[in-house]
């Protein structure tokens, strides 16, 4: 910087005679500079901040009103389709009435589940260093659960199918083969996708993971441990939750006016069977693309070239009688799944009138068809020999319909020494809760044995993958994705039928949680974290006799007790699917675990509890879910032993502590009384329905799905015998639970026979269909034979960005 200077003359210099002119440049110094630099950089950086902020708001504000958007749409959705629903939500449904179903099912996950199972342990060696190979003390840790990164996720294993009436001037739509409405066609014509339309529809609503497929093969991946078979979904990080969670819907026209009455070959009866092509009197007669996939498990002689062997079994496998990957291979259990692929219609098995076998042949159905549980999209009927009702490759019997479920095994009983959940991976997480049973289906081998490796994944968890949509061609035709599946070797190009994501209703999803509102679910007040009832140290009811000084909490059946909930307080009400349910069913009672009764202060540890109310939405079987917080403290309050889910009918269990738990959680939907040991010689709702089966008369379960169903009276009347006992006999044996006993076929002389007979010949011919003649003795009965009068369906959802936002559904039934 430059500036002028002026000299003028003086006392010391008096010979000057002018004033002289000075210029002098100047510079800013180093450290002004730096400072300028700084300033400038501090308000870039501040202005980078603004803007970094806002464009975050921005990216918030985006995600928000996308996830909105989306739970808006799912929302109406789903809003729109129970309000379409056909049928009373009273059951039993008169078959006759035709009017079709309602029917959930509650998988073994529960909003809570992650919560329990999913900490992490925080690891500290006793030297106070983070624990790490090589640590002199690194096998000393004190580990506990104290971080729950994903407790964001909810209940996502649960399931919903009903029947729906288009409303107005609107109709339901789908695709079929154009073989299936024209004549005529041939060749690729044949296959041409066409869309029909129906009034009426099967609605079938469900979430599961994004399941892991071998870019190669096209196939899906499955497990590897020693109950191998069941289909793996994707875990990069390896952590046993699944990366990807989707919300599935199908809607599969009802249309029975597309059967026709054609003779089965070899089967010496007639049915309605799907429409032929160019409806033929041949019920084989199909387009050559399809001859693999129906009739089901069957060599359509009008293909060429047709290897039989590497058709899939019509009914079940030979190969084993417990090895899951063989049952897999089996059509009973997934043999529909490749119809529903090309057909967006509501199908089920024709049955053979005589034996009852599930056939290889389908039909469409109609409203009528559909009451009946073993007509409904994705039930099968398990085959006897897998539970001990068969013998050899022989079934006697099949088990009532059930979902093809399986598995979240991963997240629930995976505890062994792969579990990267483990210590140290040499044994299952000490940190986990204790006393979890396992809630796997029991398979046993033909003798009535248990094996030793014998529980798998079926019936317990999420629908399986098969019946996703997906891409029916082979790998290299389309880039390959993942509805091949292990049991579709068809040689079928064709991208008219990559149906892939067509049946998605949303991704990203967190929770998918129905529940049922139970009139008499118990709702507890609780004293909370300061264990006093309302207030600490203040009489918030004015009821002391000083006139209000003090606080009486020292009264349990007085004036404590009538201070719970006071306004200010911190207490806090507990539903039963609340995590807190965990801690208000019990405390360390000298030293055991004990279920609380909130009128014996001996039942906890100084907090005030007491009933407040009854009523509210609940998981179906609540206390007997393997995933949940209620079923976790049940376990550990029993004497002894391990349980299975529902409780070991085998275990001893207090007196007192069944009786505190069946006073207060005795409700419409809790399954509740909690079994005795005698539970297996009776018939409860769920056992009649064949939906819990026991193996033995030490209470060991075979499978349990927890169901409503608006069910059926036409297993009553309809010439098979329902039989809930091993041997068939009509009393005076153990109830194990109802399942289907398959018939021979008739001879000259004697009607068709079940296959499981008691000594009497007459009571045998009684059998056939015992509901008919003993009407005192019903043979099934719904799984909860309540009316519903309300459901409740919560979505919870996540962006890319980490949002997260939920809706809830509250839809009146009655």
């Amino acid at each position: 910087m430059c500036y002028t200077e002026n000299t003028i003359p003086t006392i010391q210099n008096p010979t000057a005679g002018r004033s002289a002119t000075i210029v002098r440049c100047l510079a800013f110094t180093l450290v002004e500079l730096l400072i300028a630099m700084t300033i400038t950089l501090l308000l870039m950086a501040a202005l980078a901040r603004s803007f970094g902020s806002i464009s975050r708001s921005i990216e918030v504000g985006r995600s928000q009103v996308s996830l909105s958007g989306k739970l808006r749409g799912t929302s109406f959705r789903l809003r729109s389709d129970l309000a379409s629903r056909t049928v009373d939500v009273k059951p039993p449904v008169s078959t006759q009435s035709g009017a079709g179903y309602f029917m959930y099912y509650e998988g073994p996950l529960t909003e809570q589940t992650f919560s329990l199972f999913g900490a992490e342990p925080t690891r500290r060696s006793t030297d106070g260093e983070t624990e790490v190979p090589g640590n002199a003390n690194y096998n000393d840790v004190e580990s506990g659960p104290t971080y729950r990164r994903h407790s964001r996720f909810g209940d996502f294993d649960d399931y919903i199918a009903f029947t729906a009436e288009a409303s107005g001037e609107e109709w339901f739509t789908g695709k079929v083969p154009a073989y299936l409405i024209e004549d005529g066609l041939t060749g690729d014509a044949a296959m041409e996708p066409r869309v029909i339309r129906s009034k009426f529809a099967e609605i079938i609503i469900w979430a599961a993971p994004q399941w892991s497929v071998d870019p190669e093969s096209n196939d899906l991946d499955v497990a590897a441990h020693a109950n191998g078979g069941m289909p793996l979904y994707e875990d990069v990080d390896n952590d046993l939750v699944p990366d990807r969670i989707v919300l599935h819907q199908r809607i599969l026209l009802i249309r029975p006016d597309l059967n026709r009455r054609r003779a089965i070959p070899g089967g010496n009866f007639s049915s309605n069977v799907l429409r032929p092509q160019n409806d033929s009197v041949n019920p084989f007669q199909i387009p050559p693309a399809l001859h693999k996939i129906y009739p089901i498990g069957i060599d359509n002689p009008l293909a060429t070239g047709v290897d039989a062997s590497t058709l899939l079994p019509n009914y079940a496998s030979v190969a084993s009688l417990t090895d899951t990957p063989s049952m897999f291979a089996c059509n009973w259990l997934t043999g529909m799944a490749p119809m529903h692929h090309f057909y967006d219609l509501s199908l089920r098995r024709v049955i053979h009138p005589q034996t009852g076998e599930p056939t290889g042949y389908v039909a469409a159905n109609s409203l009528q068809d559909l009451v009946q549980p073993h007509n409904r999209f994705a039930h099968v009927r398990y085959p006897g020999r897998y539970f001990g009702r068969g013998t050899s490759i022989t079934d006697n019997a099949t088990s009532m319909p059930l979902l093809a479920l399986g598995w979240n095994d991963a997240i629930l009983n995976w505890q062994g020494v792969d579990d990267p959940r483990g210590d140290n991976l040499t044994s299952a997480p000490a940190w986990l809760p204790t006393g979890h049973p396992s809630p796997r289906t029991l398979n046993t081998a033909g003798t009535g044995t248990v094996a030793d490796d014998s529980r798998s994944g079926l019936f317990n968890g999420w629908l399986l993958p098969h019946f996703e949509l997906g891409d029916a061609n082979p790998p290299g035709t389309s880039g390959g994705d993942h509805w091949e599946r292990n049991f579709l070797r068809q040689n079928f190009q064709d991208p008219r039928w990559d149906r892939s994501g067509e049946d998605v209703l949303q991704s990203n999803v967190l929770a998918f949680d129905i529940r049922v509102f139970d009139d008499n679910a118990p709702v507890f007040l609780t004293s909370g974290p300061d264990g006093a009832p309302g207030v600490a140290g203040v009489d918030d009811d004015l009821s002391a006799a000083d006139g209000g000084t003090t606080d009486q909490t020292d009264n349990l059946f007085g004036d404590a007790r009538s201070e719970l909930g006071a306004a200010g307080s911190d207490d806090v009400i507990v539903e039963v699917n609340d995590i807190a349910i965990y801690d208000v069913m019990g405390s360390a009672a000298a030293g055991n675990e004990r279920i609380l009764h909130p009128l014996i202060a001996s039942t906890f540890a100084g907090d005030f509890i007491a009933l407040g109310s009854e009523g509210s939405f609940v998981d179906l079987a609540y206390p007997m879910l393997a995933g949940s917080p209620l079923r976790e403290r049940l376990a550990a309050s029993l004497e002894a032993g391990e349980v299975s889910s529902p409780p070991n009918t085998a275990v001893a269990v207090n007196d007192d502590v069944r009786d505190n738990f069946n006073l207060f959680m005795d409700s419409d939907f809790s399954m509740v009384p909690m079994p005795t040991p005698a539970v297996a010689n009776s018939l409860t709702p769920m056992k009649r329905s064949g939906k819990l089966v026991h193996f033995n008369t030490a209470g060991q379960i075979c499978f349990f799905q927890p169901t409503y169903d608006t069910w059926t009276d036409s297993y009553e009347f309809d010439g098979f015998d329902q039989s809930p006992t091993i041997n068939g006999s009509v009393s005076g044996a153990t109830q194990f639970g109802t399942t289907w006993l398959l018939n021979n076929l008739p001879t000259s002389v004697l009607p068709p026979i079940p296959r499981l007979v008691a000594a009497s010949p007459l009571q045998a011919r009684l059998q056939v269909d015992t509901g008919r003649f003993i009407p005192e003795q019903p043979e099934t009965e719904p799984p909860f034979p309540i009316d519903l009068s309300a459901i409740s369906i919560t979505v919870r959802m996540q962006d890319a960005s980490g949002e997260m936002s939920q809706v809830r559904v509250v839809e009146a039934l009655q």
